[in-house]
C-alpha cells in the first residue's frame, strides 16, 4: 500500500476522540503539541516506521504535513456528519 493509503488509513481508524486530539494538537499548535502528536502518533508501527524512515528534514515534514491535511480532512467530514440536520 502507498504511504499516503496507509497514513489515511490510520487516521480513519482513529476513535472520534483520539482523532479530536491530533486535531487540536495540529491546531493550536502551542508549544509541547507538536511533540505531543508525534508520540502518539509513534504508537501506531506502520506510521512511526514511515516518519522514523524519512531520507531527509524535508521528506520528515512532508510526511507530517499529508498526516495533518488527512487528520483536519477527517475531522470536518466526522464533524458534519455529527450535526443534527435542521
Amino acid at each position: 500500500m502507498r504511504k499516503s493509503g496507509v497514513l489515511k488509513e490510520c487516521i480513519f481508524k482513529l476513535s472520534d476522540e483520539n482523532l479530536d486530539y491530533l486535531y487540536t494538537r495540529f491546531e493550536r499548535n502551542m508549544t509541547g503539541d507538536l511533540s505531543e502528536a508525534l508520540d502518539f502518533l509513534s504508537r501506531n508501527h506502520e506510521v512511526d516506521r514511515m516518519l522514523c524512515s524519512a531520507q531527509s528534514a524535508n521528506e520528515f515534514y512532508g510526511t507530517l504535513d499529508q498526516i495533518i491535511e488527512f487528520t483536519k480532512k477527517e475531522s470536518i467530514k466526522r464533524l458534519t456528519a455529527r450535526k443534527p440536520r435542521e
